[in-house]
């Protein structure tokens, strides 16, 4: 039996248990950041690429339990998270999925084959991203985030994104339509990263945290007031926060138990 939608509230679950709860048709947008599986000993893992200190910085890249898949079950995760999620949205939802060169395309083909339509791929340009250390390849200087619909009909609030200055993106001009290119430096406000002062611990750290910029234009781009706004794979909560912002409603999960204590706390201060 489907239970009611567990409005403004995360839950510690994992998402393959949580949407299954959720009823039909009833989510307008999901706004979600799944594992990329790139930790160290999976088949899509980053090469050459080790912790090392200097270039601006203490640079780690994710090497966590959370993110480590067999290739076969990382395909089942994303396949069967992608066919609650066309279930549980409404006619006219949409659904942003953030990945990398690594996972971009499993979510791609999963998404097709639950009759998604891709709306847009959007790639997210980091100028002050994680600097090439290895020497081997080229330096990696963007993210996908794929934007899909359920329907032919969605909602795009076309001139409020054309109208909208976003003085820290240098390709997006006033007045202008907004490209399918987004320059978000992934610096993270303050307030964004307060967290770590009361949860000292790195065990508590999201290292793979979206800033809040980034989350904010995917629900400027398509949420409409009364909205209720999903993530499965909530991590720092940045999405529920986001929604919070917007005056929107949320639902969240989140199967890690130390990071939902970090959203609970962020949410408490956002009340």
């Amino acid at each position: 039996m489907k239970k009611n939608l567990p409005i403004n509230s995360i839950k510690n679950v994992d998402c393959l248990k949580f949407i299954p709860e959720l009823p039909d048709a009833s989510i307008d947008i999901i706004i979600t950041d799944p594992p990329y599986a790139i930790s160290s000993g999976n088949k899509l893992a980053m090469k050459n690429v080790k912790k090392q200190n200097g270039f601006g910085g203490d640079w780690n890249i994710i090497d966590e339990e959370w993110d480590t898949f067999s290739f076969e079950d990382y395909c089942t995760l994303i396949e069967k998270m992608l066919k609650e999620s066309y279930r549980v949205l409404k006619s006219n939802g949409t659904m942003f999925l953030c990945g990398t060169y690594h996972n971009i395309g499993i979510i791609n083909y999963f998404a097709l084959q639950t009759s998604f339509n891709i709306i847009n791929e959007i790639v997210w340009f980091k100028r002050n991203a994680f600097p090439n250390l290895s020497q081997k390849c080229l330096t990696a200087s963007h993210e996908n985030i794929l934007w899909l619909s359920k329907s032919d009909s969605w909602n795009y609030n076309y001139d409020v994104v054309k109208q909208t200055e976003y003085s820290f993106d240098r390709l997006k001009e006033p007045n202008k339509q907004l490209r399918s290119v987004w320059d978000i430096p992934n610096n993270k406000k303050k307030e964004e990263l307060a967290y770590r002062e009361v949860f000292p611990d790195k065990s508590y750290w999201i290292r793979s945290q979206k800033p809040l910029r980034l989350i904010d234009r995917c629900l400027e781009i398509t949420a409409q007031p009364g909205d209720i706004i999903a993530d499965w794979f909530c991590g720092s909560g940045t999405t529920l926060i986001s929604a919070i912002n917007h005056s929107l409603s949320f639902i969240g999960c989140e199967i890690n138990p130390k990071f939902v204590e970090v959203i609970q706390w962020r949410l408490k201060e956002k009340a």
